[in-house]
């Protein structure tokens, strides 16, 4: 019988953006904070999020606030 074997897939998936923070600017001492946002990756009918690696989900993150600011924008 076959072992199990891994395979690097190029996979399509949805991301919607469940809930968005703006930042808040620093005072005093305070350091400023980030903006944040919620969101829920699928894979077809199948939501995948918990299963990504948490580097993987920053970077949809990242992208997910670069195409809110840009869409902000006049």
């Amino acid at each position: 019988m076959l072992r199990p074997y891994t395979v690097e897939l190029d996979l399509e998936v949805t991301v919607e953006i469940l809930s968005a923070e703006p930042g808040c600017r620093g005072g005093g001492w305070d350091p400023p904070e980030p903006a944040s946002v919620e969101l829920r990756v699928s894979l077809g009918t199948l939501d995948i999020t918990a299963a990504l690696p948490a580097d993987d989900l920053d970077a949809l993150e990242v992208d997910a606030l670069e195409r809110l600011a840009d869409a902000a924008e006049p």
